[in-house]
């Protein structure tokens, strides 16, 4: 005899059948039960109705309708469609969570290449080349060599010491050479490697020393006035220098041999003519020193 199965084995059947959760068809019983809780949907499904109790559509253990939406990795139903991927909240979060930023390396400034220091020339080196560069001009009097020497002192500031050691190792000569130095000092001047500034600031500078190298050199006064007055025709020199010069002569005896030879030179020159014609007012200031 067989036995009848219950409406519970049935079920269970049918629920290990389909692979259905556990008690998935109780809400199939019969279509009153299936109003209860909400009604019956297209092919016969079950609507399920919030607070009727059974399971919400997309619930774990609930079978997949046609164009239901799909399960996550966790069995729970994802917004969106096969084509249209759900929203994954944990991705969202993590692209969301503000990533730590990368400090700023702070810019290295490149390091300047250092200056070369200023190298300044010894003066004791430099007189000592002068020197030596004008003793051999006065021994061969070959000016292109002597200019060549002087600039390769390469210090414009010593100028001035040139045109006084220049003077002064002229006149100390016997007999002095008194003509080579004024053809020096004006080569030099015309070529640029001294200035009138230069040749001004040396004859200065030799003049304050006049009252003492007289002592040894008694034609000092007479030979510096030839090469002052030289000096004034070629515009080497003018008369407001050659009276501040002769201020610095403390004799009045030697500031007159020096003006008198200065005034000599250049009256005897054509050159000097247009000078003294524009220089009255400076030659009166001259001889008012000694007058």
């Amino acid at each position: 005899m067989v036995k009848a199965k219950t409406i519970s084995e049935i079920h269970s059947e049918a629920e290990k059948n389909l692979g259905l959760r556990p008690g998935a068809t109780a809400v199939m019983k019969n279509g009153r039960n299936a109003t209860a809780f909400g009604g019956v949907g297209p092919g016969g499904f079950p609507i399920g109705r919030p607070g009727a109790g059974g399971m919400m559509p997309g619930m774990p253990g609930m079978m997949k309708m046609p164009g239901m939406p799909r399960l996550d990795a966790d069995n729970w139903e994802g917004g969106g469609t096969p084509s249209q991927p759900g929203f994954d909240t944990r991705a969202e979060l993590i692209r969301q969570t503000p990533q730590p930023v990368a400090p700023a390396v702070p810019a290295i400034p490149s390091p300047q290449t250092p200056l070369p220091p200023t190298t300044r020339s010894n003066p004791d080196d430099l007189r000592r080349k002068t020197i030596s560069l004008l003793e051999e001009y006065f021994s061969v009097q070959i000016l292109d060599e002597a200019l060549q020497c002087v600039e390769e002192l390469k210090d414009p500031a010593f100028h001035p010491e040139v045109a006084k050691e220049a003077i002064s190792l002229a006149l100390e000569k016997s007999p002095p050479c008194v003509g080579p130095v004024i053809k020096l000092l004006e080569f030099l001047l015309t070529k640029k490697a001294l200035t009138a500034r230069d040749i001004g600031t040396g004859c200065l500078l030799y003049g304050s020393l006049l009252d003492d190298i007289v002592i040894d050199l008694p034609k000092a006064p007479n030979n510096f006035g030839e090469v002052l007055g030289n000096l004034v025709v070629v515009q080497g020199l003018d008369f407001e220098v050659l009276k501040e010069l002769l201020e610095k002569v403390e004799d009045n005896r030697f500031r007159k041999a020096i003006f008198d030879c200065a005034m000599k030179c250049i009256n005897s020159n054509p050159s000097g003519q247009e000078v003294l014609a524009t220089q009255s007012s400076n030659i009166q200031a001259c001889e008012s020193l000694f007058s």
